[in-house]
């Protein structure tokens, strides 16, 4: 675990420097799978919407943390516009990118759905990215275990969480590469994204040690996984056929082409 980074007089955040790596290497993969899909227009369209959408996944990522932790925030208010790092949750900066990214396309009349497509195909990346971040700086630590793989940290072995939602990343990564070379309706890719994250939330946010909970003791991010799985196959059953999953398509993949 490294949590500070030495430049020169400064100290750094080791989590903070690799996030904002993965938020660089996301916005150019972001241009270059739109344009593969869709031609300079919707690479045009896609650039147009990065900031408003990552503005809004950093306000929806501090607020969900924020709402979560109010014996801490509610005494002080301004932590929810301080500049921490830690203090962001994934799922609230996930709702807060899809809401941010959905009135920005719709106010610009933006083609939503391939943005959305093209978005699926890029932002894996930048989570298996923003993982190592994670563990590089000790947040999103797991339970201890005596599993050979396990990590120090905190005085005793842990599952490494961080490696298994990067893991969980590059899995969803292939799955949809797999997916962009089939004739499946626009926005199933978008879909089958969020379901997918929402099955590596429930499942490796059990094996976490930090996550929010709920006073019951329910965690948080696990709810919002098992909702994120029921609306990916709500809208499954009824716009995908069967047959799109079984038959390759007769066209020209579309998928990933282009990329390096």
């Amino acid at each position: 675990m490294y949590p500070l980074v030495q430049i020169g007089p400064f100290r750094l955040s080791s989590g903070g420097l690799v996030l904002l790596l993965a938020l660089i290497l996301g916005g150019s993969m972001l241009a270059r799978v739109a344009r593969a899909r869709g031609g300079e227009q919707l690479a045009r369209q896609a650039d147009n919407c990065f900031y408003p959408v990552l503005i809004g996944a950093m306000i929806g990522g501090r607020l969900w943390y924020g709402l979560f932790n109010l014996d801490l925030y509610g005494r002080n208010p301004g932590l929810f516009v301080a500049l921490r790092v830690s203090d962001f949750a994934g799922p609230g900066a996930l709702l807060g990118g899809l809401l941010a990214g959905y009135l920005w396309c719709r106010w610009n009349e933006f083609d939503k759905l391939r943005l959305a497509d093209s978005a699926a195909l890029a932002l894996p990346l930048v989570q298996a990215l923003a993982s190592i971040g994670l563990l590089l700086s000790g947040e999103a630590f797991g339970m201890p275990t005596t599993l050979p793989w396990g990590v120090p940290l905190f005085g005793t072995m842990r599952h490494p969480t961080q490696l298994y939602f990067t893991l969980a990343a590059l899995i969803v990564l292939s799955v949809l590469a797999w997916l962009s070379r089939r004739p499946l309706p626009v926005g199933t890719l978008a879909v089958v994204y969020l379901g997918l994250n929402g099955l590596a939330l429930l499942v490796i946010e059990a094996l976490r040690a930090d996550s929010l909970r709920l006073p019951a003791g329910i965690r948080v991010a696990q709810v919002f996984g098992l909702a994120l799985i029921l609306a990916a196959v709500n809208w499954a059953r009824w716009h995908i056929p069967s047959s799109s999953l079984t038959t390759q398509a007769e066209t020209t993949p579309t998928g990933l082409q282009g990329q390096p």
